[in-house]
């Protein structure tokens, strides 16, 4: 298979991503694990999950919103260990069928060992948050939907066809980078406002993942960009559903509101309810879309995406980003 021989990109060879990846490997035990977490503080920069956008929000009490905020980012955690899994799984069939160039398999070979690393180092981080919920590694915020999990155990298994998670890669690890690099701003700027083993943790994750960026793009340039016309419309039409679903943010949101009734029984009845139903409208909120969903958070996927018409339709579900753009 060919390169195009006019790329669109600008990134690091294929020859330097592996010695980088050679020279700045880490281990596990690279981490100062003797931080006990604080449950005193936040373990997240505040705003970076769906229930800080709504109204009724600003009625939690501050430990209420404390606990939200450690809540999200044990749910972050257990959402970065499902869709490095699915990676994984990707790579993995994707390298056994055989056929890539030399300096690309063996980047994939560093990108599914660094992402088995990073999902050790995450069920770590949430054995030490909650030891009572986390000794079995099952996760208790995050569970893909049914249908979700059906349609990514296909597109895992058929890499070369069901092409979507490509685009999943490169936005997962984008949006990995806008919270990793959140996480270090707050330690640095005001170290007190955050738990220190959590922002080291996504400090380690990071970096990876900027490497890992730009290995994305050159399996868009090796992978996708020399596929058929119907395998590019049939993975724009499963990235859609996906990202639908991600936007949505529900499920997760859901059963951190859940768990916060159990915690403070005061917010069952009318408060919890109201939250429930604001939760709906929370896709089409501007202040969230210009958070989580603008070029200011996720730059380079939104470029990308611009550039390959199957994704017209996308835009739907990021206004502010759409407008950005134009």
């Amino acid at each position: 298979m060919q390169a195009p021989t006019a790329s669109r990109r600008s990134l690091d060879s294929l020859r330097t991503l592996n010695r980088r990846a050679r020279e700045q490997a880490f281990d596990l035990e690279d981490l100062d694990w003797s931080h006990a977490v604080d449950r005193g503080k936040p373990w997240e920069p505040e705003g970076l999950g769906a229930l800080w956008f709504l109204p009724s929000f600003a009625s939690l009490s501050p430990a209420e919103r404390l606990r939200c905020n450690q809540l999200h980012a044990l749910g972050v955690c257990e959402q970065f260990i499902w869709f490095e899994r699915q990676l994984i799984r990707a790579i993995g069939n994707l390298l056994r069928a055989g056929g890539l160039p030399g300096p690309l398999a063996e980047a994939l070979g560093h990108f599914a060992a660094e992402e088995r690393k990073h999902i050790a180092m995450f069920w770590r981080l949430l054995e030490r948050s909650e030891p009572a919920w986390y000794g079995t590694r099952a996760p208790r915020l995050f569970q893909a939907g049914a249908a979700q999990q059906f349609a990514m155990d296909r597109v895992t298994a058929s890499p070369r066809t069901l092409l979507a998670w490509v685009w999943l890669a490169i936005l997962v690890e984008e949006r990995t980078l806008f919270f990793s690099r959140e996480h270090l701003r707050a330690a640095r700027t005001a170290p007190a406002s955050i738990d220190a083993l959590h922002a080291q943790v996504h400090e380690f994750h990071l970096r990876d993942e900027a490497r890992h960026y730009h290995l994305d793009q050159h399996l868009l340039t090796w992978l996708y960009d020399p596929q058929p016309r119907w395998k590019k419309a049939l993975a724009a039409a499963m990235f859609r559903r996906m990202m639908r679903a991600y936007v949505a943010a529900s499920r997760t949101a859901t059963r951190i509101l859940a768990q916060l009734a159990r915690e403070f029984p005061g917010m069952h009845g009318t408060r919890l309810g109201r939250l429930r139903d604001e939760l709906s409208g929370v896709a089409r909120d501007e202040s969230y879309h210009r958070r989580l969903f603008s070029r200011a958070a996720l730059p380079h996927t939104f470029s990308l995406l611009a550039e390959y018409r199957e994704h017209e339709r996308l835009w739907e579900l990021f206004p502010i980003a759409r407008r950005e753009l134009t």
